[in-house]
């Protein structure tokens, strides 16, 4: 009973609770509704208000929060609904006293019912934005460089694709963490530099881009990069950019973690100087190249516009104008910009003063494009360098600039401060070359006395070099048959050249050049300069005359009284040269190629010569005794070649200068050193040539290399004297000499320390170039082989037409180290059967072109024959075998042909890599059937064959013509 009471008691409570519930909605609809009311009208101010701010942040660019703008959305339903609901409930309001009460209940309790309800719903949204009333962004980071950078149409522009192929290639590699690409200015690098990051950003965790520029801010960049270095830091993959670095930059400076502990860093930094990024530890340097012709004209229709195409009057000078812009993309760009709309008028007069050298005279915006060029001469830190840079202004278009000229122009303009030597002032000009090249101000060539000036390089030294206190007037290879100046223009001209044209004439007249320190007239046909020529150029240092036709020398010459540098070489008429005397500052005289036949009494008076060459004076038969003694101060002489057996006597007054250096002399009598010869043992550098005058050879391609020997077609040469010769001479240059069959101990007594090339010719008896000593002598020299072995210097071994050479060296293999070997030419050699053994081919790692021709008989480049197991493992003295690898880290040439009886390059099984060949040519070689075995690692040149990739031995195994020829070189 008890219990059923409870139970009674339960649901009467549960009941009386939802009647009293339903009775308040009906008793307090009023006041729930009004609530409502309050409530949406609060929400609806709120959302108001964050919209206010909204709108804010999106005027400023910031990122709204997450969730802001669902909750704008939510509130503004919400709102509506309650709107639309207190609408429905007014008019439920009006129409409820007409109907019984029942029904007036009903609705009283279903609208408050209602608005209760959607009261919390609102009430929960007003809660939920309060997180917005203070806060409804994050402000934005600004756009980067990369973000905003539109990927550039490569299409066709192969110079730039391949480039960029092989950056995006070099920043994969695992092992390699920074890369550096070079190139002069406006060649394109900063571009590249962005279409490899368009191309990359989605393999990295972040990308940052720095331009760096000259100025260094190291603060600025620290803060560029913290976010990055915190995330490498934390294991995060990051590349960094640094653009446009002049100098030496410190990575840890600046805040970059790096090094072998965070190899998820990568960095790419550009820089106009190849010197920067081998400073910075670059792992792989890219140089990137002006485009091509073909490629500038695509470039630039791309500019102005496919109309250029059809518009055939047009289309020549606009062809015109790209050749002038030399392959840079960035003056092709700007002048195509500049010109696209423009009428023909204006195209004809910007390529006027495009090829007069006056970019300044022209557009504003082209006028910039050239001043961007002339950052990298401004930087320049070298006083000297940006003298050599502007002198190679004074040469022609498109040639080549002897590096000689630079100095001897040096030594006259007097460039270089505190000068010891001719010699210093070489080494000087090659420093500064090195220099210019590395900023690519100057162009190397094939040849390392020759340079060259990239067109848009010159416009900007000839631009440079018309300001300022220097004012150049330069016509050089222009084809000019006459010269005449104005007495306007003459008065301010610091430097003349007119060199290779066509001038047969100067101007008699009166013509005033008070400022003038330089007059070059090489290369024309001049056959007389007026007498009274040079009266009005008393200032000039440097008179370059040579390589035309004069007979005779002006008087007014005399007058020259500062001249210090006075070029004649290739006047083949003059013959009388006694007025030179007059000119008591000159330092520099060159009379190479004359007709000269005596040096006069006269020239003893110039005591401030340094260097004097008569080189190939064929006339020449007596220099007047005393005058060279005379020359007190003379360091060099180069007497190759003259008529007259004139070289003992210039050899006994030469013994009497404390400043002689240099010596380049002919003799045909070895029997000549007998005396003397201690004197030219001391000597910096000589040329001595022995024997027959009829091949004059000196081309030495190393500039360090400054003692040569060349020793042609004579009998009973090796005399004690001419050995002492040997023994100090750091090139040897051996044709046609018999009585010889090694140079070890042919020539040498003991070892060849000096020696740093060696070049035979036509030496029949030659059999090898080290023969066996006897024991005891090999026992005496292997108590030294840890200080000095055989070829240790050696850089270049040339061997031509040596009929009985059997091999190289004939003693253990132990003395022999070719550490030094860069360059191995071998031709006509019939008796040659292998050429290296394995041990001594590992130790090659300097070397870098292998050139084999018509050497009937050889079988195999580097033999196995120091191997004792045939399967290519090297038996150590505890009876183990292991894998011997050879590592040909330098070398980028291999050309095999002629070669009848070759099997193979390799006739062992151990690995060789070569990581920096870049050429193979194997041309008549039908006898082999494979490059080698194991395995030959050449990740440079990749082989086809039908299509599929193959290995080299696959190529030769497959070409019956035995001709192949893969990679190239530039």
């Amino acid at each position: 009973m008890e219990v059923a009471n409870n139970l009674i008691g339960k649901v009467v409570d549960l009941v009386f609770g939802v009647v009293k519930q339903e009775i308040d909605y009906v008793r307090n609809c009023t006041e729930n509704i009004d609530k409502l009311r309050n409530e949406a009208q609060k929400l609806n101010d709120m959302k108001g208000m964050v919209q206010q701010r909204i709108n804010v942040a999106k005027d400023k660019g910031d990122r709204l929060l997450d969730g802001v703008q669902n909750w704008i959305e939510k509130a503004e339903a919400e709102v509506s609904k309650a709107g639309e609901f207190l609408e429905g409930e007014a008019n439920a309001k009006k129409t409820c006293f007409n109907t019984r009460l029942c029904v007036n209940l009903g609705t009283l309790r279903h609208y408050s019912k209602m608005a209760s309800s959607k009261t919390s719903t609102i009430l929960q949204i007003h809660e939920d934005g309060k997180t917005y009333e203070s806060c409804v962004s994050i402000p934005a980071p600004t756009p980067s460089i990369i973000d905003l950078y539109e990927a550039k149409n490569l299409d066709d522009i192969n110079t730039h694709k391949f480039t960029l192929d092989e950056i995006i290639k070099a920043l994969s590699d695992a092992s390699i963490q920074i890369v550096g690409i070079f190139g002069l200015g406006g060649v394109g690098k900063t571009t590249l530099a962005k279409e490899v990051v368009a191309k990359v950003k989605n393999l990295f965790d972040d990308v940052v881009f720095i331009t760096v520029s000259k100025t260094v801010d190291a603060t600025k960049i620290q803060e560029q990069v913290r976010v990055a270095a915190k995330r490498i830091i934390n294991g995060d993959k990051v590349l960094i950019v640094l653009d446009d670095i002049w100098e030496e930059l410190l990575l840890s400076d600046v805040g970059i973690p790096c090094g072998n502990n965070h190899m998820n860093c990568k960095i790419l930094l550009t820089s106009r100087s190849k010197n920067v990024c081998e400073a910075m530890n670059v792992h792989h340097n890219i140089c990137v190249n002006t485009l091509t012709e073909d490629e500038s004209w695509i470039l630039f229709k791309r500019v102005v516009g496919e109309k250029i195409e059809t518009d055939t009057s047009l289309k020549k000078i606009a062809k015109a104008v790209v050749q002038e812009c030399g392959g840079l993309p960035l003056i092709i760009q700007v002048v195509g910009r500049a010109l696209r709309s423009k009428s023909s008028p204006i195209w004809e007069a910007t390529l006027d003063r495009l090829q007069k050298h006056a970019p300044l005279d022209i557009a504003p915006e082209i006028r910039k494009a050239f001043t961007h060029l002339k950052l990298s001469y401004e930087y320049l830190e070298s006083e000297e360098a940006k003298s050599c840079f502007l002198l190679c202004s004074l040469f022609r278009e498109d040639g080549t600039i002897p590096v000689t000229d630079l100095v001897s122009y040096g030594v006259g303009l007097g460039i270089f401060n505190n000068l010891d030597s001719i010699q210093d002032a070489r080494n000087r000009v090659q420093i500064a070359v090195e220099t210019l090249k590395s900023s690519f101000l100057l162009l190397p060539t094939e040849y390392i006395e020759l340079v060259e000036m990239h067109d848009v390089v010159r416009d900007v030294a000839l631009l440079i070099a018309s300001k300022g206190k220097d004012n150049f007037s330069v016509n050089a290879g222009k084809r000019l048959r006459e010269w005449k100046p104005t007495k306007n223009t003459s008065e301010s001209y610091t430097k003349i050249s007119l060199m290779y044209n066509k001038i047969s004439e100067l101007p008699d007249q009166d013509l005033q050049f008070p400022l003038l320190d330089t007059f070059i007239i090489r290369g024309n046909e001049l056959s007389f300069v007026p007498d009274e020529f040079f009266r009005g150029m008393k200032e000039v240092k440097v008179l370059d005359l040579s390589y035309n036709q004069l007979s005779f020398l002006p008087q007014s010459m005399k007058l020259l009284k500062k001249l210090r540098m006075l070029d004649l070489t290739a006047n083949y008429g003059i013959n009388e040269i006694s007025l030179l005397g007059e000119l008591k500052d000159l330092e520099i005289l060159m009379l190479g190629f004359t007709g000269i036949e005596q040096i006069p009494e006269e020239i003893g008076q110039l005591t401030s010569l340094r260097m004097l060459n008569l080189e190939c004076c064929e006339f020449l038969s007596c220099i007047t005794s005393g005058v060279i003694s005379r020359l007190t101060c003379l360091e060099e002489l180069y007497i190759l070649n003259c008529g007259g057996d004139i070289a003992e006597l210039s050899l006994v007054e030469l013994s009497k200068l404390k400043s002689f250096r240099t010596l380049h002399l002919f003799v045909y009598n070895p029997g000549f050193f007998t005396q003397g010869t201690a004197e030219l043992e001391t000597l910096a550098g000589f040329y001595i040539q022995i024997g027959d005058r009829s091949h004059y050879v000196f081309s030495i391609q190393k500039s360090h290399i400054r003692r040569v020997l060349y020793i042609a077609r004579v009998g009973n040469v090796f005399t004690d004297s001419v050995k002492k010769l040997i023994q100090v001479s750091e090139s040897i240059v051996l044709e046609s000499i018999e009585d010889i069959n090694s140079i070890l101990p042919g020539m040498y007594q003991e070892n060849f320390n000096d020696l740093k090339s060696i070049t035979l010719r036509g030496c029949h008896n030659v059999s090898c170039l080290v023969k066996t000593m006897d024991q005891d002598a090999m026992q005496i020299f292997g108590e030294r082989e840890t200080k000095e072995k055989f070829f240790a210097q050696m850089e270049e071994i040339i061997l031509v037409d040596l009929q009985c050479l059997e091999l190289l060296w004939d003693c253990p293999h132990q003395y022999i180290s070719f550490g030094s070997l860069q360059t191995i030419k071998i031709k006509g050699c019939p008796s040659l059967v292998n050429l290296i053994p394995v041990a001594t081919a590992q130790g090659l790692v300097n070397l870098s072109d292998i050139e084999i021709q018509d050497c009937d008989n050889l079988v195999v480049v580097i033999s196995a024959s120091d191997e004792h197991t045939t399967d290519g493992q090297i038996e150590q003295t505890d009876g183990t075998k292991t894998d011997a690898d050879i590592v040909f880290s330098c070398l980028t040439r291999i050309s095999l042909s002629g070669l009848s009886g070759l099997d193979s390059f390799y006739s062992g099984h151990s690995t060789i890599k070569y990581p920096s060949l870049k050429f193979i040519k194997v041309e008549g070689c039908l006898n082999m059937t494979r490059w080698g075995h194991g395995v030959h690692d050449i990740p440079n040149i990749k082989f086809h064959d039908q299509g599929r990739d193959c290995s080299i031995n696959d190529i030769i195994a497959n070409e019956a013509s035995g001709e192949i020829e893969f990679g190239s070189l530039k």
